[in-house]
């Protein structure tokens, strides 16, 4: 198949009929409907995807106007007369590019030609059914609002538009995917984005070359820092209020056409441990829940390592009560330490996938009993002690405190352990602090993933280990906004 850039428009209404035609060769989607006005002579023809247009619109603002128009076709350019005059859409174009009129056609509006012009006018059509706004099943809270994104990038754009009313709110288009030409939207604040941060997520995303964008995942991949790294460095979500209070932070926003998720970035390490609703309820309840998160992530990632280490090097660190109960425990399993940690974490990973996968109904009852029968049944049979179940039990119920990095988690998990098996607590300690110092390299969009945690500074630690009451949270993140006073329009604020 030729290139498109080999095609173009003549005045030839037959030629420019087959050039489409030769273009969608093989595609029995395309509807074309040629049609001659009776009162003026003016042949035409119009090109759309029937499963994808508003019949209505076709046939009531395109068709049936023109049709009983009775202009004569002397007209000095008959095509901006349709346009301008005739054509009762709030959403059309003129234009000439053989390339733009291929991405409108496939996207659902409608192209229509003239004889005797070698330019068309699109016109919007689209009309197929989406997704009704409601909660995200991920994403529940217990208080705030309770409606999502949908795969829909207008009805998106306007669940952020209608809750920031403000002419700063800007929204960038973009064509993103060589085979797919998916829609692409970055939203920001005006004043609050610094320019060499807009630029550079604009030129990033200008540079990716790829046949297909489905979802907002996949310009993530391409647009992150650090894409070797174990940790994202930016956020996504299906939630416009967590969206909003984002690009109210002066982050930006990017929403895809077909994807229910949105990318905020740059992103900060501390968002791993914040709540959708941490702002709906009452900050010391808030706080303490955040404090339990993180509390959750180094237990889950620590707990079998440190177990481990104290049972298998470290004996005389541990009572002499507990360490003989351990050992009374251990009496006729046949598998050393490591190897029953290894197998039961493994185990565990298979229960939550299949959990995640079955039907809803079965899901939470596979998860459950199927760690009881098989946890019971291990221990009678000595084939692992009842220690190891509490370990392995008590891990994973503080690794659902964080169900967007359980992955993460699981892999800091077994890089501990298999530290701790060889050196012990210094293998556990050397661990964390090759975690940290990896963490303190990151980037994300240029800024670092851990600002706001290497400062005491209580205006910039206000809303990471704990959330602060709204009123003396005064000041937006230095390091991410322009504007640093909330509530004010260019002013720097105190710091």
């Amino acid at each position: 198949m030729k290139d498109l850039k080999e095609y173009s428009l003549t005045k030839s209404l037959d030629k420019n009929i087959k050039t489409i035609q030769e273009i969608f060769c093989e595609d029995e989607c395309i509807n074309i409907r040629r049609f001659q006005n009776q009162y003026n002579g003016i042949k035409g023809c119009i090109f759309f995807i029937d499963d994808m247009t508003d019949s209505t619109i076709i046939d009531e603002y395109i068709i049936r106007p023109v049709l009983e128009n009775r202009a004569t076709p002397n007209i000095k350019n008959y095509i901006t007369y349709l346009s301008e005059q005739i054509i009762s859409s709030n959403r059309q174009k003129i234009c000439s590019s053989i390339d733009n009129i291929i991405t409108a056609i496939v996207y659902g509006d409608t192209v229509l030609m003239l004889e005797g012009y070698s330019e068309v006018i699109i016109i919007s059509s689209k009309g197929w059914d989406t997704r009704s706004i409601m909660e995200p099943d991920s994403e529940k809270v217990l208080r705030g609002p309770r409606e999502g994104f949908i795969e829909s990038l207008a009805i998106n754009m306007t669940l952020i538009r209608r809750k920031i009313r403000s002419k700063d709110l800007k929204f960038h288009r973009m064509t993103v995917g060589e085979r797919t030409r998916t829609e692409v939207c970055i939203c920001y604040i005006d004043g609050l984005v610094p320019e060499e941060t807009l630029n550079y997520i604009i030129n990033k995303i200008g540079n990716i070359y790829t046949d297909s964008i489905l979802d907002v995942k996949y310009i993530g991949e391409f647009i992150d820092d650090n894409p070797f790294s174990l940790f994202e460095t930016n956020n996504f979500t299906e939630r416009p209020d967590v969206v909003l209070g984002r690009i109210l932070e002066g982050r930006v926003a990017i929403l895809v056409d077909g994807s229910p998720s949105v990318m905020t970035t740059p992103s900060l390490f501390a968002e791993i441990f914040m709540s959708n609703d941490d702002y709906y309820l009452s900050y010391y309840y808030s706080s303490i829940r955040r404090i339990l998160r993180i509390a959750g992530f180094v237990i889950t990632i620590s707990i079998p390592a440190l177990y481990l280490a104290l049972v298998t090097f470290h004996q005389g660190t541990l009572p002499t009560n507990l360490l003989v109960a351990i050992y009374a425990a251990r009496t006729g399993v046949p598998f050393p330490s490591i190897l029953e940690l290894i197998v039961l974490i493994i185990i565990f990973e298979i229960l939550r996938e299949a959990g995640t996968r079955a039907p809803g109904s079965i899901s939470q009852s596979l998860s459950i009993v199927g760690a009881l029968v098989l946890g019971t049944a291990a221990v009678d049979a000595r084939l692992v002690s009842s220690p190891m179940i509490i370990i392995v039990g008590i891990t994973a119920i503080t690794g659902l405190m964080l169900p967007n990095i359980s992955g993460i988690l699981t892999i800091l998990r077994t890089f501990l352990l298999l530290l701790s098996s060889l050196l012990g607590l210094y293998g556990y300690i050397f661990g964390i602090l090759a975690v940290t110092i990896h963490l303190f390299t990151l980037r994300s969009c240029g800024i670092p993933f851990m600002s706001g945690l290497d400062t005491f500074h209580m205006q910039y630690i206000k809303d990471t280990f704990i959330r602060a009451p709204r009123w003396y949270m005064r000041l937006r993140p230095k390091f991410m906004s322009k504007d640093f006073k909330r509530g004010s329009i260019g002013g720097k604020g105190d710091e």
